[in-house]
């Protein structure tokens, strides 16, 4: 009884500890079971995640070799570790095939390296490929790995083959426009070298032929031969420069030259035209200028005679002032007129060859339209600019800017009139203006009137400069009541007024200026201790008598003339 107790207690135990393992088995297994489950979906999830990424990586590749650009991906010993299909392709291979290699084509000529600010290199190569001679502009750059470490080295590049191409068919087409254009500049400055000559034997002729007796009938054709040969004459100096600056021969030649004589010289020079067309030409030249430059003279005067030449052709009423001042070292030339002014929409083209403000077939004024753009290119060539102001109606203002390079470290002394009183009598809008700003610059103290109405009252003048234009009643209104209130009585006339003078001298004039005024003649004049007419001005001495000396010996004279 004892053994079969002891054998049921046994087998009890046992039960409990078979049902004990095997509840824990069941417990175990569950647990597995569910970390089985996970992984399955842990699994699935990665392969999604695979799956995108592959697909990502596709359309990636598909993306980089749709660019058409060639990227090439080569590791720190120069082996290649990626190349797209657009290289494979170039290169004559499949992308597998040249992974691992050095060298993948035939480098022929490489350009020039070139160190970009985004820390690349770019050049241009000249290779030999699968599919022949190519040229290609690659950019390289390194590329950095998850610890920012410059690991690889890629290498994107273009096809440019096409471009060379066009490049060099552009460049080889400008050297023969280049040659066409040398050769038509050549042959129009040999041309109108040659035409010079005949013509100016026409316009010696026809001078000739004016100092002869004439009926008005011949002499008013010979003028106008004469007047013609002279526009010609113009228009062939203008193609000559023309052509000079088309062939980039025009060379500037920098020398020592006298400032004031060359301006004052030019205004001259156009005075007759001017007031022929009863315009006033005035020069005014700042005091504080260097009397002397470094400039090439012959061009600097061709700037100022297009310039002022130009208003006078194109001003019909007023004035042109000529004026030269000095700002910030630089020498400022301004040619203001009262002209028509110029349209905007021409002001677009009037620097342009071949251009003119006018352009109806019925214009006034003859030209080739050169004339601005030469004087533009003359300008920039002495490393300065050409600018216009205007005002349609109301007049221009053409301004030059070069640079001021004098002649003399020592600035000459400039002649002061501190203390004058001048009045100036004068209807007109431009010489009156410019001969105050002169007289002022120089310390004198400057009043104007504009005809007898408006002459002051009261008062005493060092000098009074009279306008000769305003007309013999006026002027001995003015006289009579001014002569005995200042101490010189100036009298402006024009070139053609000049013999005028002499009769004024019986009214109480002591000097008289020639219009457009020279500036060492403006000062002279207008001092109390100048000399008058009766002591010794040139316009009171008869010019000499010609006289034929007798030969002692037969004479030889050579006469050479251009």
């Amino acid at each position: 009884m004892e053994l079969i107790a002891l054998a049921a207690g046994v087998a009890a135990a046992l039960i409990v500890c078979l049902v004990a393992i095997t509840a824990r088995l069941l417990r175990d297994n569950a647990a597995l079971r569910r970390k089985t489950i996970a992984l399955d979906e842990t699994v699935e999830g990665l392969s999604g995640r695979v799956a995108q990424l592959t697909e990502s990586e596709e359309r990636h590749r598909r993306l980089v070799d749709g660019q058409g650009d060639l990227i090439v991906q080569r590791d720190e010993q120069g082996r290649i570790v990626f190349a797209n299909d657009a290289y494979a392709g170039l290169m004559g291979a499949l992308a597998r095939d040249i992974i691992g290699a050095t060298r993948s084509h035939t480098v022929e000529e490489r350009g020039e390296l070139r160190a970009e600010l985004d820390g690349s290199t770019t050049y241009d190569e000249y290779v030999r490929t699968g599919a022949g001679h190519r040229w290609i502009a690659w950019r390289a750059a390194p590329v950095p790995n998850a610890q920012g470490q410059a690991m690889l080295r890629q290498s994107v590049g273009r096809d440019i083959t096409a471009r060379k191409s066009a490049e060099a068919a552009l460049g080889l087409a400008r050297e023969k426009a280049e040659a066409a254009n040398s050769a038509k500049s050549r042959f129009l400055a040999t041309v109108s070298h040659e035409i010079r000559t005949p013509l100016n034997g026409i316009m010696g002729m026809a001078d000739l032929m004016l100092d002869t007796k004439l009926s008005p009938e011949q002499r008013a054709y010979v003028g106008a031969v004469k007047s013609s040969g002279e526009t010609l004459l113009s228009l062939i100096d203008e193609i000559l420069d023309f052509s000079k600056i088309e062939a980039g021969r025009l060379d500037l030649s920098p020398a020592a030259f006298d400032l004031i004589p060359l301006v004052e010289g030019v205004a001259e020079l156009l005075a007759p035209r001017a007031h022929a067309k009863g315009l006033e030409l005035v020069v005014g030249i700042a005091p504080d200028l260097p009397r002397r430059l470094i400039a090439d003279a012959t061009r600097f005067r061709q700037v100022l005679m297009n310039l002022t030449g130009n208003a006078v052709k194109f001003t019909d009423h007023g004035g042109v002032a000529l004026t030269l001042h000095q700002d910030a070292g630089s020498l400022v030339i301004r040619v203001q007129d009262t002209g028509p002014g110029i349209a905007a929409d021409d002001l677009k083209r009037i620097f342009a060859e071949f251009e003119q403000g006018e352009t109806t077939y019925a214009r006034r004024h003859a030209g080739t339209g050169l004339g601005l753009p030469i004087t533009r290119r003359i300008v920039e060539h002495m490393g300065g600019a050409l600018t216009v102001e205007t005002k349609l109606g109301k007049g221009s203002v053409f301004t030059a800017t070069v640079g001021l390079v004098p002649a003399d470290e020592t600035p000459a002394p400039v002649e002061r009139l501190d203390g004058l009183n001048i009045l100036i009598v004068s209807s007109g809008s431009v010489e009156a203006v410019v001969l105050g700003r002169r007289l002022k610059a120089r310390g004198a103290t400057v009043s104007r009137a504009v005809d007898v109405d408006s002459l002051p009252t009261e008062g005493r003048f060092d000098c009074v400069l009279l306008d000769q234009r305003l007309g013999d009643e006026t002027l001995n209104t003015v006289v009579a009541r001014l002569k005995d209130r200042c101490d010189r009585l100036v009298l402006v006339v024009t070139p053609a007024a000049r013999g005028e003078v002499a009769r004024w001298r019986e009214h109480g004039v002591n000097g008289w200026l020639v219009s457009p005024v020279r500036e060492a003649s403006l000062v002279m004049q207008v001092r109390p201790s100048s000399p008058g007419i009766a002591s010794g001005d040139p316009l009171t001495d008869q010019a000499p008598e010609a006289r034929i000396l007798p030969a002692t010996r037969p004479l030889t004279v050579l006469l050479a003339e251009d």
